[in-house]
């Protein structure tokens, strides 16, 4: 059943249909809610705290969009709302930086590598993941969005109440913050 038909039947009181659309995205939210907390702790919980909401705001859906970027959206400000409470947006701090991550890269002399094929995929993931959490917020969402999610601008314009012109600028601006960040590790200068 499509995701619009599955709508109007939660509308018109059908318990089943609304534990279809859990089913179908609760996987993709839960990965969109980790990318931005990095706590796997909260996942579960903030997951859980994103559908209810949907299903209390489900008689508002206007069916102009999809359904997946409209629950993208409210698990996307969920989530900023939540980090905002806890004060967890951070700009630029080692403090965050987990102890094995840091004695990782110490160990790991990224500038005695040849190519970038030549690093290990895990040794990449850790280190874009680290990357990401020096990040703002807001460069973080967008970029979790586009990369991680696969999401087109048009989507991520949707999800985030912006233009597309306003999408591609920060993700512009998004990928050069990661790079400063990133270049220095990737010269074993950390």
């Amino acid at each position: 059943m499509d995701d619009f038909s599955l709508v109007r039947k939660c509308i018109e009181g059908d318990a089943d249909a609304y534990r279809h659309i859990v089913d179908r995205y609760k996987d993709r939210i839960a990965r969109v809610v980790y990318s931005m907390t990095e706590s796997r702790s909260e996942v579960e919980d903030l997951t859980q705290e994103v559908f209810i909401k949907a299903y209390r705001s489900l008689p508002r859906f206007k069916f102009d969009s999809s359904l997946h970027t409209w629950l993208y959206r409210i698990a996307v400000n969920h989530t900023i709302d939540h980090l905002r409470k806890k004060k967890l947006a951070k700009f630029f701090s080692l403090d965050g930086l987990d102890e094995w991550l840091l004695g990782r890269m110490r160990g790991t002399s990224y500038a005695d590598k040849k190519t970038p094929e030549d690093i290990n995929r895990s040794e990449v993931k850790e280190l874009v993941d680290w990357g990401l959490s020096k990040l703002s917020q807001e460069a973080k969402t967008i970029l979790v969005l586009r990369e991680y999610e696969g999401m087109g601008y048009e989507e991520i314009a949707d999800v985030l109440e912006i233009s597309v012109p306003a999408v591609k600028s920060r993700l512009f601006r998004a990928r050069e913050e990661l790079k400063k960040i990133l270049m220095p590790a990737l010269r074993g200068e950390i």
